[in-house]
């Protein structure tokens, strides 16, 4: 798999076998692996296995980030003694990741067992892991607080309606023009009075 982008190492330490027990003067052997890539001073650990036995089971599962593509995974199997410092070495073994990645298989994971070292490189026993290298997720993009947002395209209010035209109430009530002015302290008999007559009879018949 060959990528530009950056990369990190997915790992699942699963057992060993075979182990030698290197506590054996004291009891039995309480193993657990440390592993980190490269020369980093990053190093992830198991959990100690309680069963006592030289063939641990672990299934733990973590996630480190690739510097490079060529890196080098270096596993360590050490016994657990809290009265020890260092803790006794069980083996090591060192597994470039560029065999995975040169596979040529589109997924780049493998299930391998690799083989622990003494320091003077003697065998001592096998670690089962599963080893998957993918690419890196991207940070979301950052959002740019110092511009307000566009919202035109979810809400675009309609025109307020024009307001109704006034009405002109003029025309509904009148009074004749009249020659003499009305005043505001005319009683209304005069107003009447005042009244021109209509030219036409308001009836064609008289009244019996």
């Amino acid at each position: 798999m060959a990528s530009t982008k950056p990369l990190h190492l997915e790992i699942t330490i699963i057992s060993a076998k075979h182990l030698k027990n290197v506590n054996w003067r004291n009891g039995d052997l309480k193993p657990y692996a440390t592993f980190y890539l490269d020369n980093s001073d990053h190093h992830l650990a198991t959990h100690a296995d309680d069963s006592l036995s030289t063939r641990p089971v672990w299934n733990e599962r973590f996630t480190i980030p690739m510097i490079r593509p060529d890196s080098v995974l270096t596993l360590d199997v050490f016994h657990s003694k809290p009265s020890e410092t260092p803790k006794p070495l069980v083996g090591t073994v060192k597994f470039p990741l560029s065999q995975i990645l040169d596979s040529g298989e589109s997924t780049s994971y493998s299930v391998r067992s690799l083989e622990l070292l003494r320091p003077s490189g003697r065998p001592q026993g096998k670690v089962l892991v599963k080893l998957e290298v993918k690419e890196r997720p991207l940070p979301p993009p950052v959002q740019d607080y110092h511009t307000a947002p566009n919202y035109s395209h979810y809400y675009n209010p309609a025109p307020a309606p024009a307001p109704p035209p006034a009405r002109d109430y003029r025309g509904i009530l009148s009074l004749p023009h009249t020659a003499t002015p009305i005043s505001t302290v005319t009683t209304l008999p005069t107003i009447l009075h005042n009244l021109p007559l209509p030219s036409q009879p308001l009836y064609n018949q008289s009244i019996p």
